[in-house]
């Protein structure tokens, strides 16, 4: 027999601090066990930090999708539309610049922060359209939240 399903309930502001907090020690722990192995030198070294990425990626991703289970249609599509629109609005704007800078090097010099061996400058320009698009994400959803209030 059918039973009728029960609303879902929101999770509350202490589930999200408590998630914020293991997502925080898993990333750090991540991120150290990647720095001590990382020191492997050849092919092991790079499978051991590969794999501690993955398991980091994997436990976030595991993450996301309970988060995404847990909230409601509005929020989903806040989100969906969102990351469409400010974020590859985002990319899009973060891609002139890089490209901007890249090609026109010689005029425009790169930043000193963006480090000087090859390896270095891409790390930097993957950090800086993810920035851009986060924060075109961001403007998008508080823009979709203020217009469907």
């Amino acid at each position: 027999m059918n039973e009728i399903a029960k609303p879902k309930r929101p999770h509350g502001p202490g589930v999200f601090v408590a998630v914020l907090a293991v997502s925080l020690v898993l990333g750090g722990l991540a991120g150290l066990g990647s720095a001590f192995l990382g020191d492997q030198p050849g092919p092991v070294g790079v499978a051991l930090t590969a794999a501690m990425i993955s398991a980091a990626m994997a436990a976030g991703l595991a993450g996301c999708v309970w988060w995404w289970r847990g909230i409601d249609e509005a929020a989903r599509e806040a989100h969906k539309w969102a990351w469409w629109w400010g974020g590859t609005s985002g990319m899009a704007v973060g891609a002139v610049l890089l490209l901007t800078l890249m090609m026109r090097a010689q005029d425009v010099p790169v930043p000193s922060g963006f480090g000087s061996r090859a390896a270095d400058i891409f790390v930097s320009g993957m950090m800086s359209i993810l920035l851009f698009q986060l924060a075109g994400y961001t403007l998008a959803w508080a823009g979709w939240w203020l217009k469907h209030r």
